[in-house]
């Protein structure tokens, strides 16, 4: 290597095209290196752009057509960067300089499309539809000059800071939210950045900086606190922007965190809301005062929330009048007390109303908590003690924290605030009550399973509980360490110190809590040690979280606890040892899942009121013999399915007649039927279930496409920010992925979430090629898509001599390595109609159809209710339905086939090679709700969908004009590596496709004609990405979509913009 330097000064005499090749060979790696960095760049800049396109487009506007291509460009250079990364892998010393000049190409690339993607304009142009409805982020209701003098602020260039002042609940944060929308809103640049971060009270300057980190699209903020000032000044100081800080409640120093001030002379805004004037005055802001509504806004926006039904009873005009002006204005506090009064017409009851909340506010008239007392109105009219005690547990959460009602119920349930009953009727109650707390305006409904809790309705909640048995909490404010025992207090009822930094609890801290019934610890991942005397005068607790930490162990002290009810550990990964629980007898639930214990906890049997257990360990050993029974009042158990060590007596866990939650997995057929057959009458609300010996193979969470997924890597070789820079550019290149993040305190924990096609263990081992080592530490699916009804069967015997009892309402099936059927007709399931609407059957040597419907026998349709179907490496399936003895499907007339698949939306195949005909023409008809073909490795196939008999007979007839026929939901068509495959659908017939999104076809070299009819075809002059909703057309090779013909005779100039070669 040292003569390569004196040997490209000699070879300057022969040419620049000589040194050029040199120099593309020498600094290969260090342009690999430079692309890297550059890539992540680029993909942080698209999740920033696609936040902003998913705020502008909903108030009915289309996207600029310039966007749409800078997408596809983003994904086009992800695409060659995947290619380029192979090539790395085996790049040899003659490839070497070829491969130096198309990654320096690529950089180039990069920078450009990185350029263009600042986009300071708005993304999105008026849908002339919509062009009248004016812009609105949420209902504002009066506040026009407020909005207007702001506005005017920002355009000026003599005021640079902007203080947006006023007391909790008047409205600050809805205001510059419309600000902030309007700004994004703009065709004309205004601005080349909008940044929006929330503060909130426990300022913490180092999280501020990440959040303006994240906003900036700065990848690998330094540790170092004055490199990370520089860096942000650096950053900021380049853009002309309007930053947004929301609920600031304390001066701090802008340098210090690495904000340039606002200057007429750099053009930037700095836009803060506060409850606090002198906060704005301290920090030189302009201040704009939010005044009150006046009495005719505060009556429109009353009314919009009580409903105009109460302007119909006359005599509640003067009451509601007066209820109104009791309201001073504060549009939080009209929200609530006029959602406590939707639906009451009753005059008495509003004339008692109007005296309760006269009577809260009169005594505090002019003190700070007058908008407390006005909001605990609305708490009190909830009249029910236990809904009081639903809402006031969210303020344990952090501010602004998100909440899933999932969690939030289980946690009531803990706290026996829902009463007694089955596991459903309490999630019922707590679905009823968190409807009725949104209803009232007291929870907001951030998403379909998530709530969240305003921040001065938090205030309010800690306000009520600021006297009597109080709460404690301070959670998510960056804790380093718990307070001191001092400062626990006596009275305590609950604490919590969730969402910290809190790495130990020391020897000398055992608060003396005598009544502290509950304490949350959660979410602390750097604790790791817990003293022994730290429980020991808390002998009342009842519920104690400690989830989400790094705990080895659990203090002895811990078997004391006799008043303990919930006992949470779930993801303690490091967690290998419970002290005994023989003295919680009074324990209800235990959860252990994703611990590192081999052994169950001492004295488990003892614990008879148990109703929730969750040993789901994948280091757990053994199961004691006969300890399930003791179990009695149990509604929900989980075990480690994918455990092959554990076994499971089928005629033990049937006794466990309360069950409404199983997983578990048996080893022998007669332990899996006796369990099924015992719970036919019970109606599990949800169960999985697996049937396998100690050695067969299945895949629980194997990948469905549609179901976002989170992973979290935990990066085992990386220990510098180019490490982690590299990291997040190979995660942020997954086709599917959403969003890509590091969690960590210590940045080893890389999160990935979206619908990737691609499983965590091909994705490691696919980064491990690339340099980057990773383990799984966390796999989510969305819970909201999981299959709830779910039955694993592998390695087993389930045809009609040994048949496998199934569940009657099984929803998901998956069949893995069971040879002895010839299709699923074999079993008894499948004579009669059930609920299934997953079924996926893989490496079954024996299945030579999925279903056999010719015996006269079998009237019924048992895939009528499916949704998807996958079928994976069965090499002797030969047809999909078998009809006859001596015939198959595609031989019979559509009159005698039966409706088989008319709810199928997604069909995947793959691996099975004796297959030559997919869909016999006759069962088009029934592929009506098909969204998703997927055909991959199936080397013997010919035709995706059969011609019809007396098509095959006049061949040769002569030419006449395709006849249509329409498969209107298909949204995506692949189809991969099929050396055989000649036709889509016969040559006299086009396949129309008005849904399709996604072609993908890879290595189909014998296939000539796409017979497809698309809706980007009925108009010429309109090809653009932005008219169509057309995503992304590739294909392999190259030279097939030169030759390959279409139907339509411009279909390859129309879809140019789409193509995306591998």
């Amino acid at each position: 290597m040292e003569l390569v330097g004196p040997i490209c000064e000699v070879l300057k005499c022969l040419g620049d095209p000589t040194c050029t090749y040199i120099e593309h060979h020498r600094k290969l790696k260090d342009r690999m290196n430079d692309l890297q960095e550059r890539l992540v760049r680029l993909n942080a800049t698209k999740r920033d752009v696609e936040w902003r396109i998913n705020a502008e487009l909903r108030w009915g506007r289309l996207l600029r057509e310039e966007v749409e291509k800078w997408l596809l460009d983003v994904q086009t250079v992800n695409d060659t960067m995947r290619d380029i990364d192979e090539r790395m892998q085996n790049v040899s010393c003659f490839s070497r300089a070829r491969l130096g000049k198309r990654v320096a190409q690529t950089v180039e690339q990069v920078e450009g499309i990185i350029e263009r993607g600042r986009f300071p304009e708005a993304l999105v142009i008026d849908n002339p539809s919509t062009a009248a409805v004016p812009f609105q982020s949420e209902h504002l209701e009066g506040e026009t000059m407020v909005i207007e003098d702001i506005w005017n602020y920002l355009m000026s260039d003599e005021i640079g800071m902007i203080g947006v002042c006023g007391m909790g609940g008047i409205g600050k944060t809805t205001i510059v939210k419309h600000i902030y929308y309007q700004l994004l809103k703009e065709t004309k640049p205004l601005f080349d950045k909008i940044i929006w971060v929330t503060v909130s009270k426990e300022l913490s300057i180092p999280k501020l900086q990440q959040n303006l980190a994240n906003a900036m699209n700065i990848v690998g903020l330094p540790e170092s606190e004055l490199e990370r000032v520089a860096v942000l000044m650096d950053k900021l100081g380049q853009r002309r922007y309007v930053l947004i800080l929301d609920d600031v409640w304390k001066e701090f120093s802008l340098a210090d965190v690495g904000i340039p001030k606002p200057t007429s002379s750099n053009g930037s805004k700095l836009v803060l809301t506060s409850r606090l004037i002198e906060v704005c005055r301290s920090m030189d802001c302009k201040v704009v005062k939010v005044p009150p509504l006046s009495n005719e806004e505060s009556m429109n926006l009353f009314l919009k929330h009580a409903g105009r039904g109460v302007l119909k009873v006359p005599s509640l005009k003067e009451i509601l009048d007066n209820v109104v002006k009791e309201c001073d204005g504060l549009p939080l506090a009209i929200a609530v007390i006029a959602g406590s009064m939707k639906g009451i017409y009753n005059v008495e009851e509003w004339r008692n109303a109007l005296r309760e909340l006269r009577d809260h506010v009169r005594s505090v008239k002019g003190t700070d908590v007058e908008i407390y007392e006005r909001l605990k109105f609305s708490f009190d009219r909830l009249g029910d003690l236990k809904i009081q005690s639903c809402f006031l547990y969210c303020s344990l959460y952090p501010e602004d924290y998100i909440i899933p009602r999932k969690e939030l119920i289980e946690y009531w349930i803990d706290e026996e605030f829902l009463g007694n009953g089955s596991r459903q009727e309490l999630h019922d109650k707590g679905h009823t009550i968190l409807n009725r707390l949104e209803n009232n305006c007291l929870l907001e409904k951030v998403g379909r399973d998530i709530v969240k809790m305003h921040d001065v309705m938090r205030d309010t909640a800690l306000y009520i509980k600021g006297s009597g048995s109080r709460f404690k909490v301070q959670s998510g404010i960056g804790l380093k360490e718990l307070p001191s025992k001092q400062e626990w207090g006596e009275d305590l009822e609950k604490v919590s110190f969730m969402v910290n930094n809190v790495s130990e609890i020391p020897p000398h801290l055992s608060p003396n809590c005598e009544v502290l019934s509950t304490l949350l610890l959660q979410k602390n991942e750097s604790l790791q040690r817990i003293s022994e005397s730290f429980f020991q005068h808390m002998h009342r607790l009842s519920i104690l979280d400690l989830s989400y930490t790094n705990v080895k162990q659990l203090p002895t002290s811990v078997s004391n606890l006799e008043k303990l009810k919930a006992l949470v550990l779930r993801r303690c990964y490091n967690l290998r040892y419970v002290p005994s629980l023989e003295k919680l007898e009074a324990l209800r639930k235990l959860d252990l899942n994703r611990t590192a214990i081999e052994k169950v906890p001492k004295g488990l049997e003892m614990l008879s009121n148990l109703t929730y257990l969750n040993l789901c360990a994948e280091s757990l050993k053994e199961l004691p013999v006969a300890i399930l029974p003791r179990f009695s009042c149990l509604q929900c158990l989980m075990l480690y399915v994918e455990s092959s060590r554990i076994r499971m007596n089928g005629f033990d866990a049937a006794r466990l007649t309360k069950l409404e939650r199983f997983e578990g997995r048996f080893t022998e057929l007669i332990d899996f039927n006796a369990y099924t057959k015992s719970i036919q009458c019970q109606q599990l609300t949800s169960y999985l279930l697996v049937m396998a010996p100690l050695e067969a193979k299945f895949n629980v969470k194997q990948r469905i496409k549609g179901i976002n997924c989170v992973y979290r890597f935990k990066l085992l070789n990386v220990d510098s920010d180019k490490g982690r820079q590299k990291a997040m550019m190979l995660a942020s290149g997954l086709q599917g992925a959403e969003s890509v993040c590091l969690i960590s305190k210590d940045r080893t924990i890389l999160e990935v979430s979206g619908d990737s096609e691609m499983g965590p263990t091909k994705i490691a081992a696919n980064w491990k090629k690339r340099g980057i080592e990773v383990q799984l530490v966390d796999e989510r699916w969305d819970p909201t898509s999981l299959p709830m009804k779910y039955v694993i069967l592998s390695g087993c015997p389930i045809g009609r001599e040994d048949p496998a009892e199934l569940p009657s309402d099984v929803r998901t099936l998956k069949i893995f390595g069971c040879h002895n059927i010839r299709s699923l007709s074999d079993m008894p399931f499948f004579q009669q109609t059930n609920e299934l609407g997953f079924c996926s059957i893989h490496d079954c040597r024996g299945i030579e159809s999925v279903l056999d419907l010719s015996s006269p026998s079998q009237s019924c349709t048992p895939f009528e209710n499916l949704d998807l179907l996958w079928l994976e490496n069965l090499e002797n399936l030969h047809v999909l339905v078998k009809l006859a003895e001596a015939s198959v499907v595609s031989t019979l007339s559509s009159q005698s086939i039966p409706a088989i698949f008319s709810h199928l939306k997604s069909f995947y195949i793959e691996g099975c090679s004796n297959m030559k005909q997919l869909f016999p023409f006759d069962l088009v008809h029934d592929l009506q709700n098909l969204e998703n073909l997927i055909v991959r490795g199936c080397g013997q196939i010919e035709e995706i969908i059969g011609s019809k008999e007396e098509e095959e007979n006049h061949k040769g007839n002569g030419t006449q004009a395709p006849t249509k026929f329409s498969l209107p939901k298909l949204k995506e068509l692949e189809l991969t590596c099929l050396p055989e495959l000649k036709s889509i659908c016969s040559s006299n017939r086009e396949m129309v496709c008005n849904s399709l999104r996604k072609i993908k076809v890879r290595d189909c070299t014998k296939l000539k004609r796409m017979p497809l009819y698309l809706p980007l075809f009925q108009d010429t002059h309109q090809s653009a990405p932005s008219a169509h909703p057309f995503e992304r057309i590739r294909i392999c090779p190259k030279e097939w979509w030169e030759s390959v013909e279409w139907d339509y005779p411009n279909a390859k100039e129309v879809l140019g913009p789409w193509l995306n070669s591998y």
